[in-house]
């Protein structure tokens, strides 16, 4: 049987850094493993930067949330597919502003393909200790993130005043008093910790497997089309000054919840991670295909102009916007 492991949590909360923890070797010795990432945007950027162990079957389902109707079936195609490769675990990070509401109906209604081979242990719910309070009561996203969670963890714990914490640990225990909580810096946490949390006790077995994993029944997701944030892509056709890319992130961060994405800098490769007004550049060796800048919005269709308007003070014509 293959247990599963479901990650959420705001954009740039942390799940990548945890999946690419839980993937490493010493966690998970002789156990087969499977990933499917999930991201809003058509291009990829989480698939390149997971360091999963050779033999792990990887999968990424992008342009949407997998339980929106956009792309939910590909994401019922993916697990109907994983079930029959005989994994003991797969995770599944799910995109940023996913509403997991209705997963436990996703794995009941495929039951006759995948013969019962899978059993969902739970949710890990990843709050950014920065930027959650802000953004709890504004999308409706996160509080199902928290609901449908049994481990939460509090990342980033050490970039904030204790005040915070606390504010962050009342809208959880306001939210989901059952959860396991954590604080975490850099999501630094045992497996077998998480392991034992998420793990059905008697009692929750026998009141189903929703319940086990959930203590709560499925609801129609938050996740629909018309929901959907504007999402867009920058594919510039020559490197940047580095001192111009950092103002070009300056000007973009106001207007985004989310901006990442490889990039290439007259000083060579990096990689570029923005959330609020966090701006993040780290060298890399090298790029897994060409330069590209996600961006998520937070201000609607405006951001296509916004975007546009600040990619060609620095590329010119040398730049093209894909709007997903």
């Amino acid at each position: 049987m293959t247990d599963i492991i479901l990650l959420t949590g705001f954009l740039g909360a942390g799940k990548t850094t945890l999946l690419n923890r839980l993937l490493s070797g010493n966690e998970n010795p002789g156990k087969t493993v499977g990933v499917i990432v999930n991201e809003f945007s058509q291009t990829g950027v989480d698939g390149q930067i997971i360091q999963a162990p050779s033999g792990t079957s990887l999968v990424e389902l992008n342009n949407g949330s997998i339980f929106c109707a956009c792309i939910k079936d590909h994401f019922v195609d993916a697990l109907i597919d994983l079930a029959g490769r005989s994994l003991d675990l797969l995770f599944i990070e799910a995109s940023g502003l996913a509403d997991p509401a209705n997963f436990t109906s996703i794995l009941e209604g495929i039951k006759k393909q995948t013969k019962d081979a899978y059993r969902y242990l739970g949710g890990v719910c990843l709050v950014d200790a920065l930027y959650f309070p802000k953004f709890f009561s504004l999308l409706p996203a996160l509080k199902r993130q928290l609901l449908y969670s049994k481990v939460v963890l509090i990342n980033k714990a050490d970039l904030v005043e204790p005040a915070q914490i606390a504010h962050c640990l009342d809208l959880i225990r306001e939210t989901n008093p059952a959860a396991a909580v954590y604080e975490t810096s850099y999501c630094r946490i045992a497996f077998d910790q998480l392991y034992q949390d998420l793990t059905p006790s008697r009692d929750e077995t026998e009141g189903g497997e929703g319940a086990a994993a959930t203590g709560r029944p499925a609801l129609d997701s938050t996740n629909t089309p018309e929901t959907r944030p504007k999402t867009l892509t920058i594919h510039p056709a020559k490197a940047i000054e580095m001192g111009q890319l950092k103002a070009l992130l300056a000007g973009l961060t106001p207007h985004a919840y989310r901006i990442k994405g490889f990039m290439m800098t007259t000083e060579g490769p990096c990689f570029v991670s923005c959330v609020g007004e966090e701006i993040n550049i780290q060298p890399v060796d090298k790029m897994g295909g060409e330069a590209s800048l996600v961006v998520i919005a937070s201000v609607g269709i405006k951001i296509i102009s916004l975007a546009t308007a600040e990619a060609r003070k620095y590329w010119g014509d040398d730049v093209q916007i894909k709007v997903d």
